[in-house]
C-alpha cells in the first residue's frame, strides 16, 4: 500500500484499464436498449432483457473478489482478473452487433455483462490495495472520473463514426451501422486499457506477502468465506445498503429508458426505422456523454467538498440534484433543455461511483476487501433483478409505457435515497484523516 501521496502518473495508470473496461459497460448504457428494439423488442420487455447484467453483477463480483483476495502469483493479485474479464468482453464486444435475431443478442449480452463483472470486481479493492487511507476518496473520485470518461468515449462513438466516417445512421433490419462500428472500436478500447494498466502497475510487494500467509492459513472455501462476510457485515455497510438499492434503481432506470425516451417520447421520432429515431438515439448519446462530462468535473471536486462539507452530507446532496434532473425532463420538448437534466443526473452519477465505496473501504479490514465490495455490490444488482422481473408489469399497467414516467419515478427514488442518506452517521475520524493526508500532498508538491 501507498502511504504517501500517490503520483498523477499511478492515479492514472492503475485506473486506464477501468476506463477501457468502462467503455463496454458505456456502450450497454447507451445502446443496448436501441440493439434490442431494433431487433423486435418491445418497450415492457427491455427490463427482463436486460435481466443479465445485475444478475452476473450478483455473482460474479462476490466469487471473483474472493478469488481476488486469496489469489497470489507473479501477474498480481487483482489483475490477472481485469485481463482475463476484459478479454472475454473485447471478443463479446465484437460479436453482440452480428446477433440477427433477439434471442442471439440477449445471449451475447449476458456473456458480455459476465466479462465485464469480471473485471470490474477487484476494480474497487484494488484501489484500496494501492491507495492509504486519506487518499482513498482521491481514488476512488478518480475511478468514478473513469466511467464517465469511458462513458463519453461510449456514448459518442455513434455519432462521430457517421460524421467522420458516413457510416449510414438508420437500418430497416436489424442494428444501425453506427451502432455496429461502435461496438467494435470499443472493443478494442477495451483491451488497450486493460493492456496499459497490466503492463505499466505492480501490486505492491507486501499486499502479495499478506496474502500468500493469509491463503497458507486456516483460511475457509471460498463460499465459507463469503458466508462469513455475509454474518459480519461492517455497520457502514449496512447503514448504506437501502441508499444503496434506491440509488441503483433510480439509476437503471435511466440505463433501461434514457436514449428511447429522448428519442421517442421528448424529440417525437415516428418509429424506431426512421432516421429520427437514429439521429435522436445519437443525440441521447450526446446527452449520456454530457452528464458524465458532468460527472468528470464533480468528480476531482469530490475529495475537496468531502473534507468540507463531509462526505455523507455531499451524497445526499448529489442524490438530490440527480433526482430533480430526471423529475425535469417532463418538462423538455427540444433538444439543448435535456442538456440542463443532464448537469443533476451528472452530479449524482459521480457521488454514486465514489462516496459510498470510499466510506465502506475505510471500514474493511486488509484481506478482505475484495469479498466485501463484491458483497456491497449486491445493493446495487438486487434492486436491478427485482425491477427487471417486475418493471415491465409497472410499464405496461400503470405507466403506460411511458418512458419518460418511467424516468421520473427513478428521481423519485434517488430523492428518498437523498432522505436516507442524511440517517447515516458521518464515520469518525474520517475527515480529520484526509485532511491531513491533502495538507502533506500540498508541501510535497
Amino acid at each position: 500500500m501507498v502511504s504517501e501521496p500517490p503520483s498523477l502518473r499511478l492515479l492514472v495508470t492503475m485506473n486506464l484499464g477501468f476506463w477501457g473496461v468502462q467503455i463496454g459497460n458505456g456502450l450497454q448504457t447507451a445502446h443496448a436498449s436501441a440493439v434490442f428494439e431494433s431487433l423486435g423488442a418491445e418497450a415492457s420487455q427491455l427490463p427482463l432483457l436486460w435481466l443479465g447484467a445485475p444478475v452476473m453483477g450478483l455473482l460474479a463480483q462476490p466469487i471473483v473478489g474472493e478469488l481476488s483476495d486469496r489469489t497470489v502469483s507473479r501477474w498480481g493479485q487483482r489483475q490477472p482478473y481485469f485481463l482475463g474479464g476484459a478479454l472475454l468482453g473485447a471478443v463479446m464486444l465484437l460479436a453482440l452487433p452480428l446477433s440477427t435475431d433477439l434471442a442471439q443478442a440477449v445471449a451475447f449480452y449476458w456473456v458480455l455483462q459476465l466479462a465485464l463483472n469480471i473485471s470490474v470486481a477487484p476494480s474497487r479493492p484494488f484501489v484500496g490495495d494501492l491507495l492509504a487511507q486519506p487518499h482513498r476518496t482521491l481514488g476512488y473520485a478518480l475511478q468514478g472520473f473513469c466511467i464517465g470518461l469511458g462513458t463519453i468515449c461510449a456514448a459518442g462513438l455513434p455519432w462521430l463514426l457517421e460524421h467522420l466516417f458516413q457510416l449510414e445512421p438508420a437500418a430497416e433490419i436489424g442494428i444501425p451501422a453506427v451502432i455496429k462500428g461502435a461496438y467494435w472500436a470499443g472493443a478494442v478500447l477495451c483491451l488497450l486499457g486493460t493492456l496499459a494498466t497490466f503492463w505499466t502497475v505492480n501490486e505492491p510487494a507486501i499486499q502479495e506477502r499478506a496474502t500468500a500467509d493469509l491463503a497458507m492459513g486456516d483460511r475457509p472455501s471460498l463460499l465459507g468465506a463469503i458466508a462469513q462476510a455475509m454474518a459480519a457485515l461492517p455497520p457502514i455497510m449496512r447503514q448504506l445498503a437501502l441508499v444503496q438499492a434506491l440509488s441503483w434503481a433510480g439509476i437503471y432506470c435511466i440505463f433501461l429508458y434514457l436514449p428511447n425516451a429522448i428519442a421517442l417520447n421528448v424529440l417525437g421520432a415516428p418509429n424506431r426505422q426512421s432516421p429520427d429515431y437514429v439521429h435522436g438515439i445519437e443525440w441521447a448519446g450526446l446527452c449520456i456523454a454530457f452528464y458524465n462530462l458532468v460527472c468528470l468535473g464533480v468528480s476531482w471536486a469530490i475529495p475537496a467538498l468531502s473534507r468540507r462539507w463531509g462526505r455523507v452530507t455531499l451524497h445526499a446532496c448529489c442524490l438530490l440534484a440527480g433526482s430533480v434532473g430526471l423529475v425535469s425532463l417532463l418538462l423538455m420538448h427540444s433538444r439543448y433543455p435535456i442538456l440542463l437534466s443532464m448537469v443533476g443526473v451528472g452530479i449524482a452519477w459521480a457521488s454514486i461511483l465514489a462516496i459510498p465505496y470510499s466510506l465502506l473501504m475505510d471500514a474493511i479490514e486488509d484481506g478482505q476487501s475484495g469479498v466485501y465490495m463484491g458483497l456491497f455490490n449486491g445493493f446495487v444488482t438486487l434492486p436491478q433483478i427485482a425491477m427487471s422481473l417486475g418493471f415491465g408489469w409497472v410499464m405496461t399497467t400503470l405507466l403506460h409505457n411511458n418512458r419518460l414516467w418511467a424516468l421520473a419515478l427513478g428521481g423519485s427514488l434517488l430523492g428518498l435515497a437523498a432522505l436516507l442518506m442524511l440517517r447515516v452517521p458521518e464515520p469518525a475520524g474520517i475527515t480529520e484523516l484526509e485532511d491531513r493526508g491533502h495538507s502533506l500532498a500540498v508541501v510535497q508538491k
